[in-house]
């Protein structure tokens, strides 16, 4: 592929809209301080970040639109509104196209392998890292949310549909893959060529991680902490579960809100596990998150459905021990050297498990260090944005 402005074309672009508005906020945060001839076309919604963080970067904006909005409001069509944002972008690349022919269009976010993207056909296009399709495991499929349900049952029918229909997957020279296998699959069945798929790491993580010191761990501590947005695929339902079964006297605080808050709080006052629960709201900022984590033994993060898990990349190059479910993105990031993995079997089985881990991590500060110091070394080698960056620019390349 020829060197030129790289246009990152993503809907998302924020350190406040969730990871992958994080995602591309900290990929273009990389290439402008690198001195790269960068452009971005989003969403009216991103504009504002844009305009304060980013006012030297070229930035063209796809307004609202009637099918934006009413899709917006309807909840079985939301999946429509990034659908909606690519094929409004199109005439403003081609503007751009004939500006700078020598321009390679990055299309950055969602990761859903199955969203039509509408590119330019004549045009140097980049799609990924793409790692979505990630579901429930089997034995956690009944209390699956009937979007992930009917996109599991119906992934294959709409991947070949999609390809038959859009073809758009065709139509780039390269395809930055994170998801494995089960990506690639995916995008073998909407007619995208396996010669063009990259694997690479889906995320990099703030550069502030990197600069706080490894926290160690002395004594017992019975603190654990979680962060992100609350929705019933993070597994948040099942650290609050395993409070029950603690021998302990464990404490654990969420950061972060979401529509799930409520439901989470009444689950805690049901279980009779409401004293060991605190929710923290969102920190002011990752620098404020980063110092609190220094007071605790460990992470708790049993998601469900983890297409990466940039959270648990931010515990393993802080220092905090990760507790997660052997699924997904996790798997893909640490083993068992540098996490504790929990296989995913049946939800007594897993609330159990998540118990277990912490009352024999609070008291156990030799284990502790020892997973941190095999986190921070892979964090360190492969999680920094300037790897991470590098590693996809690379993949831009020929051949």
């Amino acid at each position: 592929m020829t060197s030129g402005r790289t246009v990152l074309v993503t809907p998302n672009i924020s350190e406040q809209m969730g990871g992958e508005a994080i995602k591309a906020y900290q990929f273009l945060r990389h290439l402008v301080a690198g001195g790269h001839d960068v452009a971005v076309v989003t969403h009216r919604r991103s504009a504002p970040v844009m305009e304060r963080d980013f006012p030297q970067v070229p930035t063209f904006v796809v307004e609202d639109t009637i099918g934006q909005k009413l899709a917006w409001t309807a909840m079985p069509l939301r999946p429509l509104v990034d659908m909606f944002f690519f094929r409004h972008a199109r005439p403003i690349l081609r503007r751009m196209l004939a500006e700078r022919p020598d321009a390679i269009f990055h299309y950055l976010c969602p990761v859903s392998p199955i969203l039509p993207r509408f590119p330019l056909r004549d045009a140097t296009n980049v799609l990924g890292p793409l790692t979505g399709n990630i579901y429930y495991p089997p034995a956690f499929q009944r209390e699956e949310p009937m979007k992930l349900k009917l996109g599991r049952l119906f992934h294959y029918l709409a991947q070949r549909v999609a390809g038959v229909a859009f073809g758009d997957k065709r139509h780039f020279g390269r395809i930055l893959v994170s998801g494995g296998e089960r990506t690639r699959r995916s995008l073998g069945w909407a007619g995208a060529p396996q010669a063009r798929m990259r694997d690479v790491v889906d995320s990099g993580i703030s550069d502030e991680f990197d600069r706080h010191p490894l926290i160690r761990h002395d004594g017992i501590n019975d603190r654990f902490m979680t962060s992100g947005r609350l929705v019933p695929h993070k597994g948040v339902q099942l650290s609050i579960e395993a409070l029950q079964y603690v021998t302990r006297p464990i404490r654990f605080d969420i950061y972060g809100d979401g529509a799930y808050r409520d439901a989470l709080a009444r689950l805690a006052e049901r279980l009779g596990v409401a004293d060991k629960v605190r929710f923290m709201g969102w920190m002011e900022s990752h620098h404020a998150l980063i110092a609190r984590m220094a007071e605790y033994r460990g992470y708790l993060v049993p998601s469900l459905a983890e297409a990466n898990g940039i959270v648990v990349q931010e515990a393993m190059m802080a220092g905090l021990p990760v507790i997660c479910l052997r699924w997904g993105g996790p798997t893909m990031l640490a083993d068992q050297e540098s996490a504790i993995l929990i296989e995913p079997g049946s939800q007594d089985q897993v609330v159990r498990a998540i118990a277990a881990a912490m009352d024999a991590l609070a008291a156990d500060p030799e284990r502790a260090n020892r997973l941190v110091g095999e986190a921070r070394a892979i964090a360190e080698r492969r999680f920094g944005w300037d790897n991470v960056a590098d590693e996809w620019q690379a993949a831009y390349g020929n051949g």
